[in-house]
């Protein structure tokens, strides 16, 4: 069988040359998608992990905030949220005492449709009036303290006003807090700027920030803290496959229940590689909406050797509005005197909308740049110019990229992966 990667909605064969030799490039199966997702819902909820159920943390009288992920990320909220409503009103909360965030984090803001399309028709309209985009520049956003570390913990008033906090999200490989879900619907998803700023550029760089890792992981372990200092009562945290199917789902104390999802993502995302490979050829599948592509590439980037080659494949639908940006990578400054002026608080102009991931995604591609000698990327989204002004060069297809790193690399430790956009790469050798 020929090699592969996924794109879009379809796959890509192409050709490997003679004296390549091909560590990784069968695809892993994918896990199951769950029979019933609304009964592993329901078991869920009824026994969560490290915590009282819903109903035992509700009462009468209490003032309730949901908070959800915006569109960026697969989580059905949809399935979980009249459940969840439901389960509020038996213990006396009723829906007028319930309100929902949107923990986008510094993410644009998501539109009415939108917040409808993620939370779901019936939600949405049990809750009118009372849905609501967390602004991160918002002056009523409100200090609460700082964490051991010294991050100022700045947060959203609807959270602060409420007697019973729950989050809804999604556990999946993440490149500075080991995985998603759990405490990041807090830590960025309802924190002031500032607040986001202070802890992601100042632990990004730092070496224990990495995928898959939990254990000794500051970016991790200080988010952990937002949520205990915020009062984060009950997490709910899904797990789909690469279909974004829904596979399992964890509920409870949201350390406890974060745990629990992050090893049941390991059966779905792990990649073994037994050492580093002179070329990675990567696809961002499922994640190539945008700035979420950059993922595939962070992924090649862990298995890559120092000054090896990397050809990154993603559609790259979504980077109409990111010009400012690709502008920014273009500009000769070192990623080091970049994140430096990021930490003195000098943000680039045109950039500063797009939020702190976006900011912190020019660190990533210009620290790329620096580390590879080549990075080919297969696109159709983006020009030639746009791709070579970000120190990359551009190819029309997989063959070709191909063809484009060849030379000088006779013989070459290769890695393919299929669906780089969630894969989780570790070194096995």
């Amino acid at each position: 069988m020929r090699p592969f990667v996924h794109y879009g909605e379809r796959k890509i064969e192409f050709e490997i040359p003679p004296g390549w030799n091909v560590f990784c490039g069968k695809e892993i199966p994918s896990l199951p998608a769950a029979r019933n997702p609304f009964e592993k819902i329901i078991e869920a909820l009824d026994k969560p992990i490290g915590s009282p159920r819903i109903e035992e943390l509700a009462h009468p009288g209490m003032k309730a905030v949901i908070l959800f992920d915006d569109l960026t990320r697969p989580t059905p909220a949809h399935v979980v949220f009249p459940e969840i409503l439901n389960r509020l009103n038996k213990q006396g909360v009723e829906d007028g005492d319930i309100s929902a965030v949107c923990a986008l984090g510094t993410h644009p803001a998501p539109s009415s449709e939108e917040l409808k399309t993620k939370i779901g028709r019936e939600a949405f309209e049990r809750l009118n009036g009372r849905i609501y985009n967390h602004d991160s520049l918002s002056k009523e956003n409100r200090v609460i303290g700082r964490t051991s570390r010294g991050s100022l913990v700045e947060v959203n008033p609807h959270v602060l006003g409420a007697d019973l906090t729950i989050g809804i999200g999604t556990c999946l490989p993440h490149v500075w807090a080991g995985f998603s879900g759990g405490s990041k619907i807090i830590m960025p998803g309802i924190c002031s700027w500032r607040s986001v700023a202070e802890h992601h550029i100042k632990w990004a760089q730092n070496h224990s920030s990495r995928i898959g890792k939990l254990e000794g992981n500051f970016f991790y372990q200080e988010q952990n803290e937002f949520a205990r200092i915020v009062g984060l009562d009950f997490k709910i945290d899904f797990i789909v496959n690469r279909k974004n199917e829904v596979t399992n789902v964890f509920c409870g104390d949201v350390v406890r229940e974060h745990e629990k999802a992050a090893q049941g993502v390991l059966h779905e995302y792990l990649v073994k590689i037994p050492h580093l490979v002179d070329l990675s050829v990567v696809s961002s599948y499922p994640m190539e909406q945008g700035l979420q592509s950059l993922k595939g590439l962070d992924a090649a980037a862990l298995i890559t050797k120092k000054g090896g080659k990397i050809i990154w494949i993603a559609p790259q639908e979504g980077w109409e509005n990111l010009t400012p940006l690709i502008e920014e990578v273009a500009k000769k400054s070192s990623s080091n005197d970049y994140l430096n002026q990021l930490l003195a608080g000098i943000y680039p102009e045109g950039c500063f909308a797009m939020g702190i991931s976006a900011l912190l995604c020019i660190w990533v591609l210009k620290r790329m740049r620096e580390r590879f000698c080549e990075i080919v990327h297969v696109c159709e989204g983006l020009s030639r110019d746009q791709v070579e002004a970000m120190g990359m060069r551009y190819a029309h297809s997989i063959d070709e990229g191909i063809e484009m790193v060849r030379e000088g690399l006779p013989r070459a430790d290769v890695a393919i992966l299929a669906s780089g956009g969630t894969a989780l790469p570790v070194l096995s050798g």
